[in-house]
């Protein structure tokens, strides 16, 4: 499920080596789990995997999912050197990834996918512009950079959007609109923020997700809008 990586790519940061996130929909229950472990010091590596329960494993064709982020912590700053993604669903694999080359600064981007393990699709490319954010680091960035900051919107740039020059959108509300949205999701003593992906996660319109992070910069809860059938999908750290 492609909400499901989004959500693991947004929900990571330096303060805990596990993190165990519940993904439940209204109507239908928990119907996914993501896992995500990591080392950080000078250098970083996260490691997660996502599965799929019930009507969500029947549909995807008991889609799991497997992610890997490395690089390295310069200024309290994750900067990554490779992303990769894995996926199997039915009969099907993928696998994506992101180098970075700091010295040219450049980004080498790879994809290929195998029906029946037969390769059916392969393709690489180097990214028309440069960042140090993937799909993992950005959250950790975007908690360090913008938690403080007044509410507004904001941009930076990460490898998975090429379609939009890698922009990404931050929206920080307001405090009353924080507030409204923590009680929402049932937790307290959080910070809001939103991104736009641009992709239709869950059928959503602009992939519109909600974190509810809280003072030791973990996300609690998350929120994807605008879903067809359910309105919003959420996950909820368990552990």
């Amino acid at each position: 499920m492609k909400f499901v990586a989004t959500i693991i790519a947004f929900s990571t940061t330096i303060f805990a080596n596990h993190l165990t996130y519940k993904v439940k929909a209204p109507l239908f229950g928990t119907i996914g789990e993501i896992n995500i472990d990591y080392k950080v010091g000078s250098t970083y590596k996260i490691n997660a995997s996502t599965k799929t329960f019930g009507f969500a494993k029947k549909i995807t064709g008991n889609r799991r999912e497997f992610y890997t982020s490395k690089g390295f912590v310069s200024g309290n700053i994750y900067k990554s050197k490779f992303f990769s993604q894995d996926a199997t669903y039915k009969d099907k694999k993928l696998h994506l990834e992101y180098k970075f080359n700091y010295a040219q600064k450049k980004i080498y981007k790879y994809r290929v996918k195998y029906r029946n393990n037969k390769k059916i699709y392969e393709h690489s490319k180097v990214l028309p512009f440069w960042t140090y954010n993937d799909f993992f680091s950005v959250y950790h960035n975007i908690v360090v950079q913008l938690m403080n900051k007044r509410p507004g919107i904001y941009t930076t740039q990460i490898s998975g959007l090429e379609k939009y020059n890698g922009n990404l959108k931050i929206i920080v509300p307001t405090l009353s609109e924080q507030k409204r949205e923590a009680n929402s999701l049932g937790v307290k003593d959080v910070w809001i923020f939103h991104i736009i992906t641009h992709k239709k996660i869950m059928g959503s319109k602009n992939g519109e997700i909600v974190f509810a992070v809280g003072k030791d910069g973990i996300a609690k809860a998350v929120r994807v809008l605008n879903t067809p059938f359910v309105s919003h999908v959420d996950a909820y750290l368990v552990r």
